[in-house]
């Protein structure tokens, strides 16, 4: 299927690594110079990405004047007014119900090989969890699946899961029967709203009904939510990627 649309999930408050987000949201931290969430821009723009919904809540001003300052694509943010007390869930579905098309999903807070993008775009399958071999982040969020690589679980507790087969990168490409799958779910379960669910947790509980295929990649990637993190995005990820895609260092 051909995607022309990315939704960008940029509401938290990102309190792990306040020495960055007291001056702006976590998307905005640099790496090598360059906020993580604007090279996310670049690199779905020059993939065909022709519109980009970002899901804002904290600071949410600064996600506004970004997308003033980008002429190339379309940004369009859509606000979570009651960030501070709800999920990604929230952000996902504020931004997709009304949509009407499939989609690729990306956390703001994630700095990975360009060529990620392209291995879910790719990918033959409709719905699709991109997922990494063992990173010793730790922050992980662990995937276990069945024997046809569909979504079974995803958990940060280890003890939780049946069995270990990835972990979560936080991108996915999902169609746009997938908003009302979740909403469907939330109703089943008795919940109006979201608020206390985050967007993995709507996967798991679709994955049942609609077949979410985990692709695995082995391309670098970090999510950046503490100094820890950031320092090793600096003296490791970026070298990798940098070593690996030819991008100026």
């Amino acid at each position: 299927m051909s995607i022309d649309t990315a939704v960008i999930m940029a509401a938290g408050l990102g309190s792990r690594i306040s020495e960055y987000s007291h001056n702006a949201p976590k998307g905005f931290i640099p790496v090598a110079g360059q906020p993580i969430v604007e090279r996310s821009i670049e690199i779905l723009a020059d993939r065909g990405i022709r519109r980009i919904v970002i899901g804002t809540g904290y600071m949410a001003s600064e996600y506004e004047a970004l997308s003033s300052r980008i002429r190339h694509v379309q940004i369009d943010c859509i606000a979570n007014s009651d960030f501070a007390n709800s999920g990604s869930l929230e952000t996902l579905l504020l931004c997709t119900r009304d949509l009407g098309c499939d989609f690729l999903s990306l956390e703001s807070d994630l700095l990975y090989d360009a060529a990620m993008i392209d291995r879910v775009l790719g990918c033959p399958f409709p719905n699709v969890v991109l997922a990494s071999g063992h990173t010793g982040s730790g922050d992980e969020v662990y995937i276990q699946t069945d024997d046809r690589s569909h979504l079974v679980n995803l958990s940060k507790d280890r003890g939780s899961l049946a069995r270990i087969d990835a972990e979560l990168v936080g991108i996915c490409k999902l169609e746009r029967s997938v908003p009302l799958a979740l909403d469907a779910w939330l109703s089943r379960n008795g919940h109006k709203r979201p608020v206390g669910f985050h967007y993995e947790e709507g996967l798991v509980g679709i994955a049942r009904s609609l077949p979410l295929h985990v692709e695995k990649t082995e391309l670098t990637w970090t999510e950046i939510d503490t100094l820890d993190h950031l320092a090793r995005a600096n003296a490791v990820i970026w070298p990798r990627i940098v070593s690996a895609s030819g991008e100026p260092a």
